[in-house]
């Protein structure tokens, strides 16, 4: 029997392939798990001999670490001894205070997960709002 970990680590997983699809030639390497729920990763697609490579943070914090984007930010290095610079994104619940995420990294949001006040909620499918509902 799994634990709850598991279940949210299937979410996260989910949530990945929602941006970073294989059917668009990524391919996603956990790299960490950083605290809690959090987890970073690295997503890789080849376009026309370009190596395209995003690192990402998935975070179920309300109040999003700036202190975990910052250390994402630093510069790689391939196999020969190349650098190269990744883009940051981050996926985080819907309703998370994202005021401290600088303007360059790239800001998705969960459609599983939203935050309710202080709580996080599992939203198990879109509320529609009232104007949108069939008569």
């Amino acid at each position: 029997m799994g634990n709850y970990q598991d279940i949210m680590h299937g979410f996260v997983r989910q949530e990945m392939n929602r941006f970073f699809s294989t059917y668009d030639g990524w391919t996603i390497t956990p790299v960490k798990q950083v605290s809690g729920y959090d987890q970073e990763f690295i997503a890789e697609r080849s376009i026309s001999g370009n190596k395209e490579s995003q690192k990402v943070l998935v975070s179920f914090e309300k109040n999003v670490p700036k202190e975990k984007l910052e250390a994402m930010r630093s510069t790689d290095r391939g196999p020969y001894g190349q650098s190269f610079k990744s883009d940051v994104a981050i996926i985080v619940p819907q309703n998370s205070d994202t005021s401290k995420v600088p303007a360059d990294v790239r800001l998705l949001f969960m459609k599983s997960f939203a935050f309710q006040g202080d709580m996080l909620a599992w939203m198990k499918k879109p509320e529609k709002k009232p104007e949108e509902k069939k008569q």
